[in-house]
């Protein structure tokens, strides 16, 4: 898939409402933008390590391109995130949280453990593209780079969903306990690095607390309905089934959106 034929200008300002013409979920946006390459630099490294000759040949290609793919969407992420930090001055606050417990990850977590935890980080990202290409329609997204940033990532990252988990299963598996303890553990620092970061990214729009807070109110007050008739949780959690496989997320009219 050719990714992004936009280029982002000098002068696109997005310190604005871009995104439904709502704060917070232009926020939330632009948090999920900047945690993107912290999470596709330690897929990458971990994939790459993960490649010793042993695997089938077919899933050695998937491989590289899933390399490839997650390569293209760090670069353009690192570009949409260049342009929010002319008005943002900085990262938001829990990036470096991120940051700081995949590196440890890396330095004292066994190759196995660490695909386990690209397996099931992808299987969260996979969910999520679902959640937002279902919810595409009712996006109105005013910066066409980022419209074409976040469906194009989606589209990728259902389409590579299996990747990871096979060549993980390939290095042998583990059981629904260390697989549940490994995504609540996501699920955690997920809720706070979005706790912290997108209140911050959202303040610093609004440049006023009361604002900050009364967006804050209003956009789970709009929500609430959707929250309660809808939640991603089932499928994050199907990780945990012995029996569950990454192909299991897509039925036949999502594959089609996703080619």
């Amino acid at each position: 898939m050719q990714f992004l034929k936009h280029h982002l200008t000098t002068t696109e300002d997005l310190s604005g409402t871009w995104c439904n013409s709502n704060a917070v979920t232009s926020g939330i946006m632009e948090a999920v933008s900047f945690v993107t390459p912290v999470l596709e630099n330690f897929f990458v490294r971990t994939v790459a390590e993960g490649l010793d000759g042993r695997q089938h040949p077919e899933l050695e290609q998937r491989c590289h391109t899933f390399i490839h793919e997650e390569a293209d969407h760090s670069r353009a992420h690192k570009k949409f995130n260049a342009s929010l930090l002319r008005y943002l001055g900085r990262t938001p606050p829990g990036l470096a949280l991120v940051e700081s417990l995949l590196d440890h990850a890396r330095k004292h977590l066994s190759l196995p453990s660490r695909l386990l935890l690209a397996a099931a980080l992808e299987h969260y990202a996979a969910v999520l593209s679902k959640v937002y290409m279902n919810q595409e329609a009712r996006l109105d997204i005013h910066s066409a780079f980022a419209k074409e940033l976040f469906v194009q990532h989606a589209h990728e990252e259902l389409d590579h969903r299996a990747v990871v988990f096979d060549l993980w299963l390939n290095k042998g598996s583990s059981g629904s306990f260390k697989r549940s303890l490994i995504v609540l553990a996501i699920l955690f620092t997920g809720f706070v690095y979005i706790s912290i970061a997108v209140p911050w990214i959202v303040h610093r729009k609004t440049r006023s607390l009361t604002a900050t807070l009364t967006a804050l109110a209003g956009f789970a007050f709009r929500n609430r309905s959707d929250i309660k008739a809808y939640s991603p949780l089932s499928e994050l959690f199907s990780f945990t089934r012995r029996n569950y496989h990454p192909d299991q997320l897509v039925d036949e009219g999502l594959a089609a959106r996703i080619k």
